[in-house]
């Protein structure tokens, strides 16, 4: 009995690693450099929602990218912002098969928490859908 939790064990840490590999968030899903940003934001296609607006622009890649912009002004603490910010990655990151191949920018454009994060996640749902109707 012990050697076939052991074989249970393998199988789930095995489906786990496949899991984490194909729904990771690399530097490769990251837009990193001004160049990038800016080439998204001249590109002038956006979104808007009560919380967040989206900045949009087809990419040659077959993935898509992203990068977050939460402003002091949302908030003045750090943790806040970042608990905003990884909110936002992880959404990008559970969907992120379903994105056409194009580079986002997630603007906050207004303060939430945990009490409003699944108004958050329906209208991040809505928007990404209009994105790809857009194209």
């Amino acid at each position: 009995m012990h050697v076939v939790l052991q074989a249970e064990n393998a199988w789930l840490y095995d489906r786990w690693c496949i899991i984490t590999l194909v729904q990771r968030f690399t530097q490769d899903n990251r837009l990193r450099k001004a160049d990038e940003f800016s080439s998204v934001f001249l590109f002038r296609r956006v979104l808007h929602g009560k919380y967040i607006k989206i900045h949009y622009r087809p990419n040659a890649l077959n993935y898509s990218r992203l990068g977050l912009v939460v402003g002091k002004r949302i908030h003045k603490k750090a943790n806040r912002r970042n608990y905003m910010k990884r909110l936002l990655r992880e959404l990008f990151r559970q969907n992120n098969q379903n994105l056409l191949a194009s580079d986002m920018i997630i603007r906050v454009v207004n303060y939430f928490d945990y009490s409003s994060h699944l108004e958050v996640i329906e209208e991040f749902r809505v928007l990404s859908n209009k994105i790809k109707s857009h194209n």
